[in-house]
């Protein structure tokens, strides 16, 4: 049986070529897939794709399988989450961080109104010369139907910021900017493979 460390690896090696990313033919058809062609939300161009890959769980849990590949940003890391709604036109459209509750709140800096702990929070990515990876699994959302989805009658989107996610673990206080500040990247979550 594989482990989840040697699952993510094999999938991961599966799924991303820079510069862009590309599908394994042999997926499962149990396995649910969206995408997300990223896009520049300011001057610089940022572009890249996203995919989201939800595998089966014998014990019903959803684990969905996160990769993120984006050329343009700044060298450094940068807060990466899903957000509340399917709009890029701007990227303020995007709304909040993903959390549909039941005590859910979508305001991404305060941690008094969930902050790190929203369902659509991820890990930062890393850049390098202008090109980032991220790779990371996560239980918080879900493609398929159910409360954890995101795929809700608006719609989800990604947001790259422009600074990192020091998470906001502050025991209430307020940090502006601590989840990651200005928006540099936004992309509209599809279901199924980029075409």
């Amino acid at each position: 049986m594989k482990t989840v460390k040697s699952l993510k690896i094999a999938l991961a090696a599966a799924l991303v070529s820079l510069p862009g990313l590309a599908f394994a033919a042999d997926m499962p058809e149990s396995v649910n897939i969206a995408t997300a062609k990223i896009q520049s939300c300011g001057e610089n161009p940022v572009t890249g794709q996203l995919v989201l890959t939800e595998l089966p769980s014998e014990e019903g849990i959803k684990q969905v399988y996160v990769t993120l590949a984006a050329r343009g940003l700044a060298d450094g890391k940068h807060a990466v989450h899903i957000h509340e709604t399917g709009k890029c036109e701007p990227c303020s459209a995007a709304g909040g961080h993903f959390d549909p509750g039941p005590h859910g709140h979508s305001a991404p800096d305060a941690p008094e109104y969930n902050h790190p702990f929203h369902s659509g929070d991820l890990e930062n990515i890393e850049v390098i010369n202008g090109q980032g990876i991220l790779n990371t699994i996560t239980n918080r959302f879900t493609l398929s139907e159910g409360r954890l989805s995101i795929f809700d009658e608006d719609g989800a989107s990604v947001i790259i910021h422009a600074e990192t996610d020091t998470y906001c673990d502050h025991e209430g206080e307020l940090t502006p900017g601590c989840a990651g500040g200005a928006r540099d990247a936004c992309g509209i979550i599809r279901r199924g493979a980029a075409q």
